[in-house]
């Protein structure tokens, strides 16, 4: 995936980018001939909407489709703020909060989900959002071919170790949802900097000449976008343990080198009993701009 390398490129290098709307992000985990594992993976945000969490049983390695949902959980979530949210099952796994509600920064939340008698619990602390001053669009020439870099002009924190998860939309309808396509990042080499202009994420030009025969299916080139394009950004400030989780599911589906790695390592979790998969919160911070005509 060339794209992940081209967010290397930077201005202030926005840091090495580790390889990797919807807080309903797919995943799913496959397991070598063992027995079946619950897969809980959930995500509160800031946004006042009906949260939802999903839980499936692990599939085996080889098996091609998609974790079978678990249908008949008990699940609640409550805070340390003295609220208390109880899920309700939908379809396909996911499990929507009775009631709207948004997740407040500074606040701690606990999850419990009970399934066939066995408990599994998890726990998050909700960080307060990093606004970034805007991002800008901007076309650039890479060995003759049209790119269009997205870059973000933001203040560091200076105080903390912090970790962030970038997701876009382009038009409202394309998007990076996937957990394999999620652009994370922490903040050792820009520690309390300022982002001037920090490239995020390199575009393909949908209407260079010399691109036009290529499959823009193949994920080699990334997303692609035209002048005009609405790009979205959402920044999140999130935890270490999110993190990990997220470069861990990176390096189990393209291996930690695929030359010399060994096998990968057990994907990172916050869930208790045996559990895998992962529950967090984050606030969300968006901002937006337009693929310029020049």
């Amino acid at each position: 995936m060339n794209h992940i390398f081209k967010t290397l490129l930077p201005a202030f290098c926005l840091l090495v980018f580790s390889l990797f709307v919807s807080c309903t992000a797919p995943i799913d985990i496959r397991t070598r001939d063992s027995e079946p594992v619950i897969v809980i993976y959930g995500c509160l945000t800031n946004e006042f909407t009906n949260q939802s969490i999903r839980i499936t049983r692990s599939s085996p390695y080889f098996y091609n489709e998609e974790n079978p949902a678990v249908t008949d959980a008990k699940v609640r979530v409550t805070s340390s703020n003295g609220r208390e949210y109880s899920f309700l099952y939908d379809t396909n796994g996911y499990y929507y909060s009775q009631r709207r509600f948004s997740v407040v920064p500074g606040v701690t939340y606990h999850l419990s989900v009970e399934v066939d008698d066995e408990l599994y619990q998890a726990e998050t602390t909700t960080l307060p959002a990093v606004p970034a001053d805007s991002i800008h669009i901007k076309y650039i020439d890479i060995m003759g071919f049209g790119h269009y870099s997205m870059n973000l002009y933001v203040q560091e924190p200076y105080e903390t170790e912090d970790f962030y998860l970038f997701k876009f939309t382009i038009n409202d309808s394309i998007s990076n949802d996937k957990v394999s396509e999620f652009i994370i990042s922490d903040d050792v080499m820009i520690n309390g900097a300022y982002l001037y202009g920090a490239s995020i994420y390199l575009f393909e030009d949908a209407t260079d000449p010399d691109l036009a025969t290529i499959d823009r299916e193949n994920e080699t080139y990334g997303y692609w976008v035209s002048p005009g394009d609405h790009i979205r950004l959402q920044m999140m400030h999130i935890e270490k343990g999110y993190y990990v989780f997220i470069s861990d599911c990176m390096s189990e589906k393209y291996g930690e080198n695929p030359f010399f790695g060994g096998p990968p390592s057990n994907i990172y979790t916050n869930l208790s009993n045996g559990a895998v998969g992962y529950f967090t919160s984050y606030c969300i911070h968006e901002k937006s701009a337009v693929v310029p005509y020049d």
